[in-house]
């Protein structure tokens, strides 16, 4: 039986500044984050049904499901792995969407290019709302800066370039994405916050300000949870910054197991490839 795979990297983001249109094509956001090793890897076949598989038990991702109806007709079978936690502010479902469509697309000899991909999978993630700008990043890679909204060509984005640096998490429970972008009081404290994080670091585009606006941003916004806050005020202890995933319940520095006293944490290098074929 034919099987294709395909990775997409998990994707941080520190800051954003949401712009939702009523063309999703076109929405999105601008901010920062930065893309990991860790990431989703999705492995396309052909199957009676469509039927969509996490870490070997079955999975439900609309936009996954939407995505995948906009590229083909075709039933198939996707089986996930992934090597973070699912709804915690790693982009997981932009991951999934992304490596799914990327390796359907080599399966049925579809022949779409990175960016039309892209924007199936986008798309798919805008409509949903569970994910604005990780698949804009996902598709490129690195430490992305989103200057502005939606995927290639549409969009517009740069990159802070880093050594090989490490990434630390700790995770706790899950957080509705949705829930979130629809409240507009919400809306309102996170674009004036995330305006000001966006200047700050293109004025100064280092690892450090991208660290340091971030922290900035996770107190002015106050969607973090007490662990979350518990978290980075231990961390910075040790001398790091750290701030919330977001929209997730975790809390991230650079380092490497930065927060190794914690049960659910995690360390992944920076990925600069972005989705690619496996």
């Amino acid at each position: 039986m034919k099987k294709i795979t395909a990775f997409a990297p998990a994707h941080i983001s520190g800051f954003f500044i949401p712009k939702i249109t009523k063309k999703p094509e076109e929405s999105g956001s601008l901010g920062a984050g930065v893309c990991l090793d860790a990431g989703i890897i999705a492995e396309a076949s052909f199957s009676d049904t469509t039927r969509i598989l996490l870490n070997n038990k079955p999975f439900e991702c609309s936009p996954l499901v939407d995505a995948i109806h906009l590229l083909t007709d075709a039933p198939l079978k996707i089986k996930l792995n992934s090597a973070v936690p699912i709804g915690t502010g790693f982009g997981a479902s932009g991951a999934s969407t992304l490596a799914s469509v990327v390796a359907a697309n080599q399966l049925q000899d579809i022949n779409l290019t990175r960016n039309q991909l892209a924007q199936i999978a986008h798309t798919a993630e805008v409509i949903n709302r569970t994910g604005l700008g990780d698949v804009p990043a996902q598709i490129t890679g690195g430490l992305v800066i989103r200057l502005k909204e939606s995927v290639p060509p549409r969009n517009k984005i740069d990159k802070i370039l880093t050594p090989p640096i490490s990434v630390s998490w700790v995770s706790f429970k899950n957080i509705s994405t949705k829930k979130i972008l629809e409240d507009d009081t919400l809306q309102k404290q996170i674009v004036t916050s995330g305006e000001n994080a966006l200047k700050n670091l293109i004025r100064k585009p280092t690892v450090e300000n991208f660290m340091i606006q971030s922290n900035k941003f996770t107190n002015e916004v106050n969607l973090a949870s007490s662990h979350v806050l518990d978290a980075i005020e231990a961390v910075r202890a040790k001398g790091y910054t750290a701030a919330q995933a977001m929209l997730g319940d975790t809390a991230f520095a650079i380092g490497k197991n930065v927060f190794s006293e914690y049960e659910h944490a995690g360390t992944s290098l920076v990925n600069h490839t972005g989705a690619t074929l496996l």
